[in-house]
């Protein structure tokens, strides 16, 4: 089974046990053991050239070694690393081999709602020696990127416009999934705000839930404005009203970057990500 079919299964597992949760259904996740747990991960993070360091509150780990879907520990932590891994790939084949941006110290980088760093940590990598700095919306996972792997972190913000980030900062700032999560009425906005932190000539490169998603979630008729959002998250400490599930679609995005940022989409490929998530590429013309 590749990662990507792990990955597609894990999603379908993971809605089976929310629905369990929901009805009151107990389920086991004994089969832990923090010993071996501790062996694999140096392991894979050594195969991957990568710190071994696992925040407490990772959700992403936490969830693959809790999950039954994977026959072993091992496997889950395997997946853990190598899917990070390339994810990391993907996106520097993306940067330096289809965009042509320049692979130097002075190429900047952000990293929005990295969460613990599941993928930050193979980035450094991966994009080196680009500057990379990482933003998220808890302050641990703040604390503990910047502490385990010496990547400057800067803290996010439930509403957009309270980022504090310069305008014009980053040559290329990146979010992977996070508008998978948005709703109507944060979407535009949050697209608006993460453009403003981009360079003239620079990039901005994100994710969503487009139509091929929609298996994972039941096939919903998606609303004539391109949006579907439902206010249901494994974030428990975030507002659901705020931070849920959303699938939109081309049209959609295509018309916010219109309207919003007056521009064109660069570059779309659809399912680019894990087979389903589609990708987005906006380029910030130079001025006149």
């Amino acid at each position: 089974m590749t990662l990507n079919n792990i990955w597609l299964k894990v999603a379908r597992i993971f809605r089976k046990l929310k629905r369990r949760i929901e009805m009151g259904i107990p389920f086991s996740l004994a089969r832990t053991n923090k010993a071996n747990e501790q062996e694999y991960i140096r392991e894979y993070a050594t195969a991957t050239g990568v710190v071994s360091d696992i925040h407490v509150d990772d959700l992403i780990f936490r969830f693959l070694v809790e999950n039954p879907v994977f026959k072993t520990i091992e496997l889950a932590i395997k997946y853990y690393f190598h899917d990070g891994q390339k994810s990391a790939k993907k996106l520097s084949n993306l940067l330096f081999s289809q965009l042509g941006v320049k692979c130097s110290a002075d190429t900047s980088f952000l990293e929005f709602a990295s969460g613990y760093g599941c993928v930050t940590r193979q980035l450094i990598g991966e994009l080196s020696p680009i500057s990379i700095v990482s933003c998220d919306i808890h302050s641990a996972a703040c604390s503990f990127i910047n502490s385990a792997m010496g990547v400057e972190t800067i803290l996010s913000a439930s509403i957009p416009e309270d980022l504090e980030i310069d305008s014009n900062s980053f040559d290329v700032v990146f979010a992977l999934s996070f508008f998978s999560h948005m709703p109507d009425h944060t979407w535009s906005r949050w697209l608006k705000i993460l453009f403003d932190k981009v360079t003239p000539g620079g990039y901005l490169i994100f994710t969503t839930q487009g139509l091929i998603s929609r298996k994972y979630f039941g096939n919903p008729v998606i609303p004539d404005n391109g949006i579907w959002f439902i206010p249901s998250s494994e974030q428990k400490d975030l507002n659901i009203a705020d931070y849920g599930n959303t699938i939109v679609t081309a049209t959609y995005v295509k018309k916010a970057v219109e309207d919003i940022l007056h521009q064109n989409v660069f570059y779309m490929a659809e399912a680019f990500w894990w087979e389903h998530q589609d990708l987005y590429v906006i380029k910030k013309l130079m001025p006149n």
